[in-house]
């Protein structure tokens, strides 16, 4: 053995035996003890595949993180048979590292408890090998590949040990990979535990695995560590790029007043500004829009919108669209409808043509609203649904006229594009209303077929029931009345329906007589004549003075005259004192008109 060999094994055994020495960190992070990493059992060739550290390959000083103060763990003993993986021990020694290498026999020997270290540690390869074909596995990312290879070479070739360049290089992509291994797994613990073991990582030349460090860091409810190594990228890595996507991670991974910080590290541009306000901007943006979603109630301040607004009167569609919800979550429609006017102009996106057609529904402008969505509608989905639900309301409502044949083809256009099952009911329910029973009856079966629900099958029934079509009337509520509570009371009313039209007419017939005051034959007047709402007025300032079928008719006064929630009380009242057929099917008929959806469907036959 040399003289320089034999240096060297003192200097390493001095070191093995608890004198090895530290490097100085520019920055520490203290590690919690449970975050120590365990190895696992050594794999033959190139480099450990565990938590051997990485070698250093260039002299800058990486951001540190502190090992715990107790002693490491025991590592896990290695299965009997398996080849010892030299390799990172061999590399530190051509690095005159004896610090390292210490550590590594270290770890050998407690994987290995019969291992020596070998006495040529410090005189290199004796062999010379071309290499070319290793580095082009290297290139490629073949390192399972490239360990086997070495295997092989040592074999034929003994005493053959890989160069200290590739060795590291392979150390150094190896530990790479493992970290962003646990990172993408998102296991965190690991990550930490990885960098904490290979921290001549941690440095600018290696980004990536600076920014997977943060992030576990941050993940892991700790902070503070996450700010120091977002600091330590803005004190020392200079590529503008990188810079401005750090700030940007840590935008997302920080709380608000903790990037507000980094972004003030920020190095002022020549015209002026910041490099990081670009970041600040998206910060202002997710307030705004964490208020424009509901998430928040906590308002931007007035400069900080005016920003965003400057940006959206530049040409920024985003911007604008997001002052628009912004607008529109705190009922300002008007200011809504000009930002999502603007959005519209710099951009096709739907959502923005969505936003205007909502806010002017809201202003009250409903025909415009309906134009704009219906001209629209080729814009997607959203726009259609926007349609549906714009005239849903309004051709069932108390309201709803007669639909014109235009316009009822252009809803069925939409409708039968989008599949509604709701535009499907509403044009079921305004076709009946309007007597055309058959075309309703079509519509509720597309209804029923799109997306069954209770207008729907309701409404398919009792237009089967007007048909004259008993059996499917029959079956229909058969197949719901378990799942819709209404098609359960309309199942109860089924046999015991009134015969002959104008039901509600004739409880003014069983009422005449008896004395009564003279309001009670101007109320029938009234009512035969139609004139419902004026009938219901005078029986109101009669309540609780007048016999039960005055009541009744009451109630019918205002169920006919479409106030159905009114109707439902009075027939509910009736109930619970005298419970009447006639008035069961008030309740129920008033309980379908609260939905928006009125009929009459006891003027069968």
């Amino acid at each position: 053995m040399s003289l320089k060999s034999t240096l060297m094994l003192t200097a390493v055994a001095f070191g093995y035996f608890g004198l090895a020495s530290a490097q100085n960190a520019p920055m520490k992070l203290d590690l919690p003890q449970q975050q120590e990493p365990s190895s696992a059992s050594a794999r033959p060739a190139l480099a450990p595949r565990e938590t051997t550290p990485a070698a250093p390959p260039r002299k800058e000083a990486g951001l540190k993180l502190q090992r715990p103060a107790a002693e490491a763990p025991a590592e896990a003993m290695a299965p009997a048979g398996k080849a010892v993986d030299e390799s990172a021990l061999r590399f530190y020694a051509s690095q005159g590292d004896t610090a390292r290498v210490a550590a590594e026999i270290r770890r050998l020997k407690t994987l290995h408890a019969s291992w020596q270290p070998p006495e040529d540690l410090f005189t290199g390869s004796t062999v010379a090998i071309d290499e070319q074909p290793l580095w082009a596995l290297f290139a490629a990312g073949r390192y399972e590949d490239l360990r086997e290879q070495v295997a092989t070479l040592q074999l034929e070739h003994p005493g053959y040990v890989p160069s200290a360049d590739l060795s590291g290089k392979v150390l150094i992509a190896e530990q790479r990979q493992l970290i962003v291994a646990a990172s993408n797994a998102r296991d965190w613990e690991q990550v930490i535990a990885l960098a904490t073991e290979n921290q001549d990582l941690l440095v600018c030349r290696e980004i990536d695995v600076l920014w997977r460090v943060a992030e576990a860091f941050a993940s892991s409810d700790d902070a503070d560590r996450a700010i120091e190594a977002y600091r330590y990228i803005l004190t020392n890595c200079d590529n503008p790029k990188e810079r401005l996507a750090t700030v940007q991670k840590a935008s997302v991974a920080l709380p608000v007043k903790s990037v507000g910080e980094l972004i003030a590290m920020g190095k002022r541009r020549v015209g002026g500004g910041s490099e990081f306000d670009a970041v600040r901007l998206d910060l202002i943006r997710r307030s705004i829009g964490e208020v424009a979603s509901g998430k928040s109630d906590d308002l931007p301040g007035d400069r900080d919108v005016k920003l965003i607004e400057a940006s959206a009167r530049r040409g920024n569609a985003d911007d604008a669209g997001l002052l628009g919800w912004y607008a529109y979550q705190r009922k300002e429609f008007g200011a809504a409808r000009d930002w999502f006017a603007l959005a519209s102009k710099a951009s096709k996106d739907p959502k923005h043509l969505e936003g205007m057609i909502l806010a002017t529904r809201n202003l009250g402008e409903i025909a415009e609203a309906e134009k704009l969505a219906y001209d629209g509608r080729n814009a997607g989905s959203p726009i259609r649904k926007a349609y549906i639900e714009i005239v849903a309301s309004e051709i069932t409502g108390p309201r709803a006229t007669k639909l014109l044949p235009d316009r009822q083809a252009r809803i069925e256009e939409v409708t039968s594009a989008e599949q509604s099952a709701l535009g499907a009911q509403a044009l079921g329910w305004s076709l009946y209303n309007n007597a055309q029973f058959a075309p309703a009856r079509a519509w509720f079966e597309r209804s029923v077929a799109w997306a069954p629900s209770e207008e729907a099958v309701t409404g398919l029934a009792v237009a089967a029931q007007h048909l004259g079509e008993r059996k499917l009337a029959a079956e229909t509520i058969a197949k719901y009345r378990e799942q819709y509570p209404m098609v359960a009371a309309l199942a109860k009313l089924q046999d015991h329906a009134p015969s002959s039209p104008g039901a509600g007419r004739k409880i003014a017939g069983r009422s005449k007589g008896g004395g009564q005051a003279g309001y009670i034959k101007q109320t029938i007047a009234l009512y035969e004549a139609g004139k419902y709402r004026e009938a219901a007025a005078i029986l109101d300032k009669h309540e609780g003075r007048m016999p039960v079928g005055m009541n009744e008719l009451r109630g019918w006064a205002h169920l006919n005259a479409q106030d159905y929630r009114e109707a439902s009380r009075i027939f509910s009242e009736i109930q619970k004192k005298t419970p009447t057929k006639t008035a069961s099917h008030g309740q129920f008929l008033s309980e379908i008109g609260t939905r928006g959806n009125p009929h009459r469907w006891w003027d069968a036959n």
